[in-house]
């Protein structure tokens, strides 16, 4: 057995499923190992697309995302999925090849120092360079990259090391699947504090992020807050884990009064619970006038080093948030009865105020369609079962603001990041992890058009989605943000997406009045391919549609 074979064994024993590749030098070994195990091999146009797609199998499911890309500039071009993949704790494996290390130092092909460069993002980052020691490398790895705060690690792997002989020694018993696997109770007497602070709140606020997520937390989550009636946000672009409709939840953090009214609401909080989420830019850096200054913070976090980031709590809780969220529950329920029940109702009918704001606007069937026109007819799909995927600034403000009543584990962003691109190669992959339920992405068309031949990868690997393209013809939210007559790099071309999809084999729709989407949408789900919808948007953020198209300029427009 050489390198090569034994990756791809440990690979398969680990539980991976599917690994995004783009062939290239140092590849070929691991490649031919891998025609010998389960593991599905999906190969891409671009190395981006294919980080892409590992870092949003990890985000989906919990489970190992996994790329196998070439040295030098293969590797350069897959630093953006594994970036996402930090900001956001996903759990990503990023394998790199690289000429044998005879020629190191000596101007060998493509060679350059690959670990350095991802080393600052990752949370391990080696290259092996010698047989003997990946065994103990590749494990060490793996537990990186999925325990704690999960997260990206790295391995470059010489072409000399993947075709060098391995000794087994033993048959080992067989690994843990690579996922995340938050472990721990809590102290009793911090579970006994925690109550302590909850009971004696006036004003508490729950804010939830992506560990919470991966701790598979929504049922106690649920318990906890249905019994005392706590507000609950999540964390804009973190991994939801608000599966149902409950009057708790009040949306997503950021925007404040152009996406969500109930986030200024937090900082009258006296006491805030962080469950699996970072105190960072969303909230203020947990500063005023975002964060409440004199609030008592209990963190909850499966990974010690998060307990203190940012902003030091007055109670830290290491351990499993699902578990945590139990005992904290069960301690409350042998108490006195704690409600909140007219802080939460005060907090909700903050957030009424912007929604009820936009009822009536944006209904007329004019073209180009509104932003939020699109999102309405989005809107009915979202109650089934089904995958739904943003990937964009102007209309991802649009869908924030107005589809987010919930935040369900397998509705899917970026991430923390904020990255635009990333909505094919996610697509993809949330298909390949979802293949049983319909997948919806929206996205701008900026966004689309950084991987736009990934739509060949897609019907080449089976992975039938409606993709809903909302054209404006710009980089939406800069524009909007520039001075008339001062707008510059933030206005595109056109492109008619309809068509490129039709030329990639795919199926292509145009938009020509807004009565057509919603059919159009209910007849792309059911079609065994991907069907593109092309929709003519009207260029107008929140904080910009009433100049531009409320009240009598819209109605002046409409009537033109």
């Amino acid at each position: 057995m050489n390198g090569a074979q034994w990756v791809a064994k440990e690979l398969a024993a680990h539980g991976i499923e599917v690994l995004f590749v783009l062939c290239g030098n140092g590849t070929a070994p691991l490649l031919d190992a891998l025609i010998d195990t389960d593991i599905r091999v999906v190969d891409v146009r671009n190395e981006q697309a294919a980080s892409y797609m590992a870092d949003a199998w990890g985000a989906m499911t919990g489970r190992l995302g996994v790329i196998l890309v070439s040295s030098g500039p293969g590797h350069t071009n897959a630093l953006s999925g594994l970036v996402n993949a930090a900001f956001d704790g996903r759990p990503m494996l990023l394998l790199s090849g690289k000429s044998a290390q005879s020629g190191e130092g000596a101007d060998a092909f493509q060679e350059f120092d690959q670990v350095s460069m991802v080393r600052p993002v990752c949370k391990y980052a080696c290259q092996v360079h010698h047989v003997e020691a990946l065994p103990q490398i590749f494990d060490t790895a793996l537990a990186a990259a999925t325990s704690g705060r999960p997260g990206p690690v790295h391995l470059t792997i010489p072409l000399d090391v993947l075709t060098a002989e391995v000794r087994v020694v033993a048959e080992a018993p067989p690994p843990p699947a690579a996922r995340v696997r938050p472990h721990g109770l809590a102290d009793p007497a911090l579970i006994h504090e925690a109550a302590d602070l909850l009971a004696s709140a006036q004003r508490p606020f729950l804010l939830v992020g992506s560990g919470a997520f991966y701790a598979h937390a929504w049922l106690p989550l649920r318990r906890l807050v249905t019994l005392c009636d706590i507000p609950v946000l999540s964390h804009i672009w973190d991994r939801g884990c608000i599966e149902e409709v409950i009057p708790q939840y009040v949306g997503i953090t950021r925007g404040g009064q152009i996406t969500n009214t109930a986030l200024p609401r937090l900082a009258e909080a006296d006491v805030v619970f962080v469950v699996g989420a970072r105190i960072d830019y969303r909230v203020g850096m947990g500063r005023p006038p975002v964060w409440p200054a004199a609030a008592r913070v209990v963190r909850i976090d499966a990974d010690p080093a998060e307990i203190g980031r940012g902003r030091p709590p007055e109670l830290g809780i290491v351990g499993d948030p699902a578990a945590v969220l139990g005992q904290i529950t069960d301690e409350i329920e042998r108490r006195a009865s704690i409600s909140h029940a007219e802080w939460l109702a005060d907090v909700r009918a903050s957030r009424q105020l912007l929604l009820d704001r936009w009822a009536t606007r944006a209904r007329e069937d004019v073209w180009p369609l509104p932003a939020l026109r699109i999102c309405r007819e989005i809107q009915p799909f979202l109650a089934r079962e089904i995958t739904f995927l943003i990937d964009g600034g102007n209309i991802g403000q649009w869908a924030h603001m107005s589809l987010f009543d919930r935040h369900p584990g397998h509705w899917l962003t970026c991430g923390a990041s904020g990255a635009v691109g990333w909505g094919l190669g996610g697509a993809i992959a949330a298909k390949m992890a979802r293949p049983e339920y319909p997948l919806l992405l929206l996205s701008g068309d900026g966004s689309f058009g950084f991987n736009l031949s990934e739509i060949e990868t897609a019907l080449r690997f089976k992975t039938p989605f409606v993709a809903i393209v909302a054209h404006d013809a710009a980089w939406g939210i800069v524009a909007e943000g520039q001075p008339e007559g001062r707008r510059v790099a933030s206005h595109l071309g056109e492109i008619r997406f309809d068509r490129v999809a039709e030329a990639l084999g795919a199926r292509g729709v145009f938009i020509g009045h807004a009565a057509q989407l919603g059919p159009a949408i209910e007849e792309g789900l059911a079609a065994d391919t991907v069907t593109v919808i092309h929709v003519p948007t009207q260029l107008a953020s929140l904080d910009t549609w009433e100049a531009r198209y409320g009240s009598a300029a819209y109605t002046e427009e409409r009537l033109a």
